[in-house]
């Protein structure tokens, strides 16, 4: 089983700003959404009951803010030139990282909705962790996508962790403004979700089928799989194999993606499994509450 390694040089960072699993923090409101609504009398399905979303909120670790964090957009108060513009974390020297002017992006990627906004900056900062993967495998660097806050965007892209990762080589963490004021990251918002996967080389096949063959592929009496293999059944068949139970398991029920099997449940993908003995996070929580101290420094 491959190992992704996050590696820091803090004992603070360690505690207080572990990286968590994605299938650990659910956004609330995902939590309190039911799985299927009555729209005009009838059941249906929401985002709840898509196996694409329900896999996103699994996948990969999450980078939380490990304290408040605060963010000033618009002309520093000792900047003498209206052309400069910053967009810098005012709490934490640490986490500072310098920004990325307009220019940087040929005067073409305009962060906020207005050509006139006062912010022309991409802010970074400088997350504590390291991130190391085997030989042959990558990180997808991706922006919180079912946590959306109302002030920043993450830049996303892939860094190769198996080779680019000494110190903190890929510790940074680029962010695009799209609130025109001053604002706070709250502590336990999600800024980055780190994905693994392994490189590897594809070539595409594009076929053109004709309609008969798509009728017969609409069932599983008429369609070429084994009718006695449910993952081989077709989706409307699946769904109307569903919708026969009772009222009751039509409106509950979590998809036939769930119950037939041709869906895998995605965050078994990842999990904290044995951290190798060198990691802290070897010991169980309590003890390392006492090697690192309390939180009032004892």
């Amino acid at each position: 089983m491959p190992t992704i390694e996050f590696t820091t040089y803090s004992e603070d960072t360690v505690k207080n700003f572990k990286p968590v699993l994605a299938a650990s923090v659910k956004p609330d409101w995902w939590k309190r959404m039911r799985v299927q609504e009555i729209v005009q009398g009838q059941p249906v399905h929401t985002i709840r009951a898509c196996p694409a979303m329900d896999d996103w909120t699994k996948m990969g670790w999450y980078l939380l803010a490990n304290r408040d964090i605060g963010v000033i957009n618009g002309v520093n108060s000792t900047d003498d030139d209206d052309v400069k513009f910053t967009t810098v974390d005012f709490t934490a020297e640490d986490y500072n990282s310098s920004t990325h002017p307009l220019v940087q992006f040929g005067n073409v990627f305009n962060y906020l909705e207005t050509h006139d906004a006062p912010i022309k900056d991409a802010f970074k900062m400088r997350n504590p962790w390291n991130i190391k993967t085997p030989k042959g495998y990558s990180c997808f660097y991706l922006d919180p996508f079912m946590h959306q806050n109302k002030y920043f965007r993450a830049f996303q892209g892939i860094i190769d962790t198996d080779t680019f990762n000494n110190n903190i080589d890929n510790a940074q963490i680029i962010f695009y403004p799209i609130a025109q004021d001053s604002f706070i990251i709250k502590k336990g918002t999600p800024l980055c979700q780190i994905i693994p996967f392994k490189r590897d080389e594809w070539v595409g096949s594009y076929q053109l089928r004709d309609h008969e063959e798509y009728m017969k592929m609409e069932s599983n009496i008429t369609s070429p799989f084994d009718s006695d293999d449910l993952t081989a059944r077709p989706m409307p068949e699946w769904n109307r194999i569903a919708a026969e139970g009772t009222n009751d398991s039509v409106k509950f029920h979590l998809g036939s993606y769930r119950k037939y099997g041709y869906w895998t449940e995605k965050s078994k993908l990842f999990n904290e499994g044995e951290p190798p003995p060198e990691c802290p996070m070897h010991k169980d929580e309590k003890q390392l509450e006492m090697d690192l101290g309390d939180d009032d420094g004892s």
